[in-house]
This record gives C-alpha cells, structure tokens and sequence, in this order.
C-alpha cells in the first residue's frame, strides 16, 4: 500500500504538471484514480485507527497538516509577489474576502493553493465518520455512495452532456461528492473483506479494459465538445477501486517506493506546486521550455522528494545535536 502512495503521488504531479500532446491529455485522464485511491486508503485503515482509539488523533493530525500547508503557500504567494514586484496589500484583500472564506468551510476550496482541498475535505470526512459512530449511523453513508458518486458525474464530467452547461468544479469536487464516498468504499473493501473475493487475473482484465473505457469516454466528449472540466469519469470508479483491490492482492517488494508512500507522499503532495513554478520560472529564463515540457512530472517530482529527503536528514541532525 505504501508503493501505491508512492505511485499515486507521482499520478498527482503528473495532474498539476501534465506530458504534453494528446498523448499527455489521455495519460492525464488515467491519472486521475489518484484522489480516490487516497481516500479509500484513509476508508480502509480507519479500522485500525477505531480498534487503537485514534480518531481524534488523527483528526488533530489532518488538522494541523492543513493549517501547516496553507500557511507555507500564504508565505511562498507573498514571497512570489514581492519577487514580481506585486501589490502585497491587493493580494490580501484577493484572499481574505467572504466569498473565499465561504468557498474554503464549505467547500474545501483553499484560496492559497488549490490542491490543498484534498486536506480539507479528509479532515471533513474524519469528523463526519466520527459523528455518524457516536450515534450509530454510518451505515446512511454507505448507502450515499452510488447518490454521491452519480452526483459528481451529473453536475461534474457530464453537465455539459445532461444540462448543456458547466458548473464550478468545486461544487462536486470536495469532502462529500469524492471525500465520502471513496473513503467510505475503502472501509467496506476492508470491512465485507471484498479484495478476497476477487481473483488476481480478473483483475488485471479489469484494470486494462476500465482503463481503455476511460479513454474511450474522454475522446467521445472532446470530439462531441461536451468534456467538462471537471475530472472524473464514470470509468474512474471502477479503475481506481480495481487497482486498489489488486494492490491488496499483489505481493510487491520495494524498498525505495515503499520509504516515499510512507514517509513522503503526503508532503510530496503538498509541496511539489511550489517546485512546478520554480522550474517553470527557470527553463523560461533558459529557454528550455520545448525541451523540459517533456519531462516535467518527472523533474518536479524528484526534485521534490530530494527535498524532501535532505530535509528529513536534516530535521535529524539538528535532533541529535
């Protein structure tokens, strides 16, 4: 599981930071079972966070992370517009105003950087369970599911489709059209025990045909001019939920990607936009643009977890001294 943290965090930056052409694009669309694998992850360990009486530790966790993060991007977007010689004071009347404040407690929606949803809408959903266990009740989001999950596609991928209109992404992507959901089905698959039900090759036939389904969806919409900006297709459900179920089933031994899922790659995900506008700022100046497009997601990715990893290092030097 941690190998998959440490390949989902590299689908992610591949997200922000895509391979260019159509072949990036429809590489992008598969990309996009990341977010969901996260949260069913979260969905099928929370057993144990029950079974240890850590529900609100991790809470308190997830809560910090995400005070944490908006911070370092409110210290990194004013550092950025002194560099640019920009109005700091504009920008904080940008930021602070009740739209965006509404938009980041209802919604998810970070003002400062907005990647940061996916903390917000985790510590959302870990409350929300909380309080459905005290009173009994989780079984009401288990039966949301297929509701929350169709909801993202009807006023998500498919408005264009069902509604001839698009509506703000962030109305669907958030704790309770993605957060609730997958988490949920993370904790089913580990609850019913579904992954013992599944044979491995099945599996595998799935991945691959959800996978051709995905981009068969997305070419459909782009040719019918009906591919809304919002992210997830009906395929990614199911592809997201196989490779996860075929990960549990998978026998997998790396040392190296399993330190990164483990150790990184929350943080890789948290920081790695900062790394992607670095790089952006610097081939432009050396005028390698055409060349760097090419392998973006790669450089930003190590580039971040080489951070990462001396600043680990680091962080325990100064402990030991």
């Amino acid at each position: 599981m941690d190998i998959l943290k440490a390949i989902c965090a590299f689908l992610i930056v591949c997200i922000h930071v895509p391979f260019p052409g159509k072949v990036g694009a429809y590489f992008t669309a598969l990309t996009r079972v990341a977010v969901p694998v996260f949260f069913m992850i979260t969905g099928y360990f929370y057993s144990d966070t029950v079974a240890q009486h850590k529900e609100n530790r991790q809470i308190r966790k997830i809560l910090c992370l995400v005070i944490e993060a908006n911070m370092i991007f409110f210290i990194w977007n004013i550092a950025l517009g002194i560099l640019r010689r920009e109005s700091i004071t504009s920008y904080m009347q940008s930021i602070f105003t009740g739209k965006n404040i509404l938009k980041f407690l209802v919604l998810n929606e970070s003002p400062l950087a907005g990647h940061l949803w996916y903390l917000g809408a985790i510590l959302y959903v870990l409350v929300i369970v909380l309080l459905m266990d005290k009173f009994n009740c989780r079984k009401i989001l288990c039966y949301l599911i297929p509701i929350l999950l169709i909801a993202d596609l009807t006023f998500g991928k498919y408005s264009l489709l069902i509604f001839h209109r698009e509506f703000p992404y962030i109305l669907v992507r958030n704790f309770l059209c993605v957060g609730i959901p997958y988490f949920c089905i993370g904790n089913l698959i580990r609850e019913k025990r579904y992954s013992e039900k599944w044979n491995k090759k099945v599996l595998q036939i799935l991945i691959i045909a959800f996978a051709i389904t995905t981009l068969a969806e997305r070419f459909a919409l782009v040719n019918a001019g009906l591919n809304a900006t919002r992210d997830h297709y009906i395929s990614t459900t199911f592809l997201a939920i196989c490779l996860f179920v075929y990960t549990l089933k998978s026998n997998w031994h790396n040392k190296g990607l399993a330190m990164i899922g483990r150790k990184h790659s929350t943080w890789l995900y948290i920081i790695h936009p900062i790394f992607i506008t670095v790089f952006s700022i610097v081939v432009g100046k050396l005028g390698l643009k055409s060349i760097y497009r090419y392998v973006a997601p790669i450089v930003v990715y190590c580039a971040t977890l080489i951070f990462l990893i001396v600043l680990q290092k680091f962080k325990i030097a100064i402990r030991r001294k």
